[in-house]
């Protein structure tokens, strides 16, 4: 069931909506050990993932045993439009912030659990079917995951299911996983809660609770250490009802991640204002990194009858400056423009993407996955091109993902995992299971677990002209 059109509720077809990856379903479990922040090689890991590795140090190296002692953390904070707070304290006020988020003080690692092994799409299915399930990680939405250098691989997931023996945190917006070889862990804030935490409420406050489902995930390579880029979707609260919530505007997260180590969230930045319009482009709804460009995916629906579908566009800015909104630089369909608004369209609405979805290179081409018009379509489409903004063909079918309307079945969010059993010309492709009714869900933790298929990918191109455009450098 899907909130009608011209309402202000966001399009997802319920407010627990369960998706989940492969590692979602692994038994997490053993004792929380706590890892602090610190230095990484004598300067600061704040300074390091926002500058680059020649950005200035804003403090002396500390000790990452005498932080986990202390419980200390570096203060996190939300800023509208990636302005950095200005240390004397005189940043302009706006609208939106500066707004502090709290209590974010020290990251922890559950004990390692046994995954077992994958070594087939097939022995996947048959895991995520018979694992056991733990009591901090029921079920989540999303998934989204890349691979750190040290070979582990970081996921994240939107609306994440606990058991009720979590005390205060039954359901949170989003959650985080580290896998290794053979090894799964849970990353907990301190709390416990989600691990981008909801925006903070000033004291007294009645306003909607925002918090943050994560979209996509890159890794940006740094000496001894990752920067993690996370984009999300802010989502807000508006009443006690399954449907009481709607879509704010993207956002953006920085963590950082040292060689076996926990990932520390540095910064979280909401870009522009809360707007719940659907016609305003979810920035980062995929994102990926190619020679040196960080290229920023936006999904946009429609508010004309019987469009379903989302339009594609595309911005890129350096990753390092993710977070300043100003550097960002879109593809008007002739080079790259300053003005989010010249921003061309890639893929029209009409029989367009999912909210989220995937983008990646193999052999020379790009391809974007998605199911066309979200919840109400059934075709898993894959749209080719020869570089990262396009011009993309009219797509095709690679498989069927209908939802079951009589039964309350809902397949979607297809995501593409292109280093997960890669081989030549096809991907591992997992999409969510969920149904309408909350209690089946409740009841029935297999009806929102994952599957997981390979599709083949398209040779050649669907052209049609009026997706047509210039290529550029």
């Amino acid at each position: 069931m899907t909130p009608a059109r011209g309402t202000r509720r966001t399009s997802r077809a319920c407010g627990l909506l369960v998706r989940t990856t492969l590692i979602t379903l692994v038994a997490v479990g053993g004792a929380v050990a706590p890892v602090g922040t610190g230095a990484l090689g004598g300067r600061d890991v704040t300074a390091m993932a926002l500058d680059g590795p020649r950005g200035p140090a804003t403090g002396g190296a500390r000790s990452p045993a005498r932080d986990t002692a202390r419980g200390a953390a570096r203060p996190v904070l939300t800023t509208p439009s990636g302005r950095r707070p200005d240390p004397r304290g005189t940043t302009p006020p706006t609208s939106a912030g500066p707004r502090p988020v709290a209590p974010v003080t020290t990251t922890l690692q559950t004990g390692c659990a046994a995954r077992g092994s994958f070594d087939s799409v097939e022995a996947i299915n048959r895991a995520v079917d018979q694992l056991h399930v733990a009591p901090t990680f029921l079920g989540a939405d999303v998934g989204a995951g890349a691979r750190l250098q040290d070979g582990r691989r970081l996921l994240l997931f939107g609306d994440t299911l606990r058991s009720p023996d979590v005390a205060g945190h039954r359901f949170v917006r989003n959650s985080m996983l580290l896998s290794s070889p053979g090894c799964l862990r849970a990353v907990l804030p301190a709390g416990r809660g989600a691990i981008v935490p909801d925006r903070a409420r000033p004291a007294g406050s009645t306003g909607a609770v925002v918090g943050y489902w994560p979209m996509s995930v890159t890794v940006t390579p740094r000496a001894g250490q990752d920067l993690v880029t996370v984009m999300l979707q802010r989502v807000g609260t508006t009443g006690g009802g399954t449907f009481d919530f709607e879509n704010l505007g993207p956002s953006a997260a920085l963590f950082t991640v040292g060689r076996g180590g926990t990932p520390q969230l540095l910064r979280l930045v909401d870009l522009g204002p809360d707007s719940p319009d659907v016609t305003r482009p979810a920035w980062g709804a995929a994102s990926v990194l190619s020679d040196g460009w960080l290229y920023l995916y936006g999904t946009a629906g429609s508010t004309e009858a019987m469009t379903f579908g989302r339009s594609l566009r595309v911005a890129r800015v350096r990753p390092d400056r993710v977070l300043t909104q100003s550097e960002w630089t879109y593809w008007d369909g002739r080079g790259w423009s300053r003005s989010a608004a010249a921003a061309a369209q890639l893929i029209p609405a009409v029989k367009g993407t999912s909210q989220t979805l995937s983008v990646f290179a193999q052999g020379g081409r790009w391809y974007a996955l998605s199911k066309r018009d979200d919840f109400l379509g059934r075709d898993l489409t894959v749209w080719t091109s020869p570089t990262p903004w396009g011009p993309f063909d009219t797509g095709r079918t690679v498989a069927d993902l209908p939802s079951d309307p009589e039964t309350g079945v809902l397949r979607y969010m297809p995501l593409a995992h292109p280093d997960l059993l890669p081989e030549p010309g096809t991907v591992v492709v997992s999409y969510s299971r969920n149904n309408t009714d909350l209690a089946t869900v409740l009841a029935d933790p297999f009806s929102y677990r994952p599957r997981f298929l390979r599709v083949r990918l398209p040779v050649g191109e669907v052209r049609s002209t009026r997706y047509a455009g210039r290529l550029a450098p």
